[in-house]
């Protein structure tokens, strides 16, 4: 991707720190636990940067609860198909703003003396990465004719898709699925890292079911409740109850 060149430590400028984060990516919609991959992340020390000097503006949007719930709305009443995508390395895809000059230390396995790494992509921990990504992605649906809704900036329409965007995780809408299939292979021929997922069975940590019999769609998050209960050791089986004594009486 081309994120960085190594160059000359530079005078008087300011040089991050970076680290690596390393992840295990589950199903948010499965509470079982199961793994989908195993990631790997060079974060840059974000809290090392300098207004004004690393970076400028950081305000990247995201899209409003109400499109969410009118678009599943929508995918009922009008029958309309849906899949699910998220994109791999986002930020990388990014281009580092004109005028921000970044240094980062070389990471202590690579590190050579007197050198420092220029990024040309904007890395996690960056405070303006989310908003480089966003007009980066901004940018590519434009070229796949794909156009921002003026009621939310992260709704796009086109003539036969909609798409709505959180960050990094998209869901498509297309009366035939064909479609959706089409606006997929163009942002990938666009350079747009985007991993395939079927129908949207889950977004953001809420699952969505379909039940077939009347056509409703149900929304759930007991895959997060349940994850945030293992995670605290109160799931059944590592609890136990406890005698609380009453408050004696006030004599007054």
């Amino acid at each position: 991707m081309g994120v960085w060149d190594v160059v000359n430590h530079p005078e008087g400028v300011n040089v991050i720190d970076s680290t690596w984060a390393f992840k295990l990516k589950q199903f948010k919609q499965f509470p079982d636990g199961l793994i989908k991959k195993t990631k790997a992340h060079c974060c840059i020390r974000g809290d090392q940067q300098v207004h004004r000097i690393d970076f400028f503006e950081t305000y990247a949007p995201v899209v409003q609860w109400i499109i969410i719930w009118l678009m599943l709305i929508l995918e009922v009443l009008l029958g309309l198909k849906s899949k699910q995508g998220n994109i791999t390395a986002a930020f990388a895809h990014a281009d580092v703003e004109k005028g921000e000059n970044i240094y980062v230390e070389m990471s202590q396995e690579f590190k050579k003396q007197g050198k420092v790494v220029k990024l040309k992509k904007t890395l996690n921990g960056l405070y303006q990465r989310p908003r480089a990504f966003w007009l980066y992605l901004t940018e590519k649906m434009n070229l796949c004719d794909i156009k921002q809704s003026t009621f939310d900036p992260c709704l796009f329409i086109g003539t036969k898709v909609m798409c709505i965007c959180y960050v990094d995780d998209l869901i498509f809408w297309a009366l035939n699925e064909s479609d959706i299939n089409k606006l997929a292979d163009q942002l990938v021929s666009a350079y747009v890292a985007l991993e395939q997922v079927s129908a949207a069975a889950g977004f953001l940590c809420v699952r969505m079911e379909i039940e077939q019999s009347t056509g409703l769609k149900e929304l759930k998050q007991t895959a997060l409740i349940d994850r945030v209960i293992e995670t605290l050791g109160l799931d059944i089986g590592k609890t136990s109850g406890k005698f609380t004594p009453p408050l004696k009486q006030n004599p007054w």
